[in-house]
């Protein structure tokens, strides 16, 4: 990443929005230290920022840690590899989505099963694939009955590498669904059939 496209660090992020608090509420630093003393907390280390103060500072100005850590720009670094954009960064830290696509599964499995942001992760999951089932059902059997053995075997393509997803399984039990995976599998069923009796139908040389 050049120093063009460098975004601020989540560590510069939370030192920035801690400085537009402070000021906005006419504190000097040396004031936050006196009000996390007497909040029976003393800072690790006065140069850095860890976990643990972040924390505490976010309790003793009375906002969320969450407030502290959403860049006002559009992106943060939190790691040389991984720039998130400030909504996607802001769903993450909520648990409200993973921060990458490749993510979704096993972030999912780690949502415990009493949290209700793991509900709304499963039910936002779930909606999703319930409009991407019912759409591949319907266009799979539109393809049949128009005799569209291309589009028929495209299809039938997507919608085997859409069905039986363990993890959507598991969030299935919570959110109930209105086009099942039974129904795609047997849209997928009837399109096999009719390939076959298209091949089986070709003239021979």
């Amino acid at each position: 990443m050049t120093e063009e496209e460098r975004h601020p660090s989540i560590e510069e992020v939370f030192n920035a929005n801690l400085d537009a608090l402070l000021q906005e509420r006419d504190i000097e630093h040396r004031d936050l230290l006196d009000l996390l003393e007497q909040a029976g907390y003393t800072p690790d280390t006065p140069a850095t920022v860890l976990l643990n103060d972040a924390v505490a500072i976010a309790a003793v100005l009375g906002v969320s840690p969450l407030q502290l850590l959403i860049p006002e720009a559009d992106s943060t670094d939190l790691t040389p590899a991984i720039a998130a954009e400030a909504r996607s960064l802001s769903l993450w830290l909520r648990g409200l989505r993973p921060l990458r696509e490749q993510d979704f599964a096993s972030f999912h499995r780690q949502a415990g099963i009493d949290d209700i942001d793991a509900e709304l992760v499963a039910e936002h999951w779930v909606w999703s694939e319930r409009v991407r089932t019912a759409a591949l059902t319907i266009a799979l059997n539109d393809a049949v009955e128009a005799g569209d053995l291309e589009a028929v075997k495209q299809l039938t393509v997507i919608a085997a590498s859409h069905v039986n997803q363990t993890a959507l399984e598991q969030a299935d039990r919570r959110v109930p669904r209105s086009v099942r995976n039974g129904e795609l599998q047997a849209a997928i069923t009837r399109a096999t059939r009719f390939r076959r009796q298209k091949v089986s139908r070709r003239p021979t040389d």
